[in-house]
């Protein structure tokens, strides 16, 4: 009696013609194995995402030390309208295509000078607010605008705090003068930004993705 050898990757098993057969006969023919698979459509609105990221940091007026930009807005929709996993890789690929030097940050400027420089908390904050925006959606799905406003507003919270506490080391300045610069005469801006976002979000759900689960 010959044993039937069955080689499925990581799994091996040995079963005789008489089990075989029993298990042909059964309900159990058919043996699924489900696998995590990033569709062409994960993949498609990620990299959308990271194209609106990149467009949107040249709407800006040019102040110092930080212009006033879009950025932030761009950031906001992609937390607001993609899954956690690819709101968080879509804000990566950008940071990395600055990284490389391709000027999509603020300016049409590049380079890893700007994730090191005065700047760079704000900037490496931003995979990490995609993901709390995507995951405060998904975790209060049953409340929409509460889950935006709240994952909005937790994480302009961490890029201020992260930002600002990165910018007094680089720079040497104290905290007051640090937030001085770098956070008081936006907070007012990014509040708008934070309600455009969530009204502009909310429409895109209810229309153009519809079809794409997130």
């Amino acid at each position: 009696m010959t044993n039937l050898i069955f080689d499925i990757p990581n799994i091996n098993f040995i079963l005789t013609p008489v089990q075989y057969k029993k298990m042909n006969n059964s309900n159990l023919t058919k043996v699924t194995f489900k696998t995590q698979k990033i569709s062409t459509k994960d993949l498609v609105m990620t990299a959308m995402f990271t194209a609106v990221i990149c467009v949107m940091a040249q709407i800006s007026i040019p102040t110092q030390p930080i212009p006033f930009t879009l950025s932030l807005f761009a950031i906001f929709l992609t937390g607001a309208l993609l899954s956690p996993r690819y709101a968080f890789l879509s804000v990566l690929v950008y940071l990395l295509l600055g990284a490389f030097g391709l000027p999509v940050f603020a300016g049409f400027k590049g380079g890893p000078d700007r994730l090191v420089g005065m700047t760079g908390g704000y900037l490496m904050s931003y995979p990490l607010m995609a993901l709390i925006i995507a995951l405060c959606y998904r975790y209060i799905k049953k409340y929409k605008v509460l889950a935006l406003s709240i994952g909005m507003i937790v994480s302009l919270f961490l890029c201020y705090l992260l930002g600002t506490l990165w910018f007094m080391n680089v720079s040497g300045n104290n905290l007051y003068t640090s937030l001085t610069l770098c956070v008081f005469p936006y907070v007012l801006f990014d509040i708008m930004k934070i309600v455009l976002a969530i009204s502009i979000s909310m429409v895109i759900r209810k229309t153009a993705l519809k079809s794409y689960r997130i």
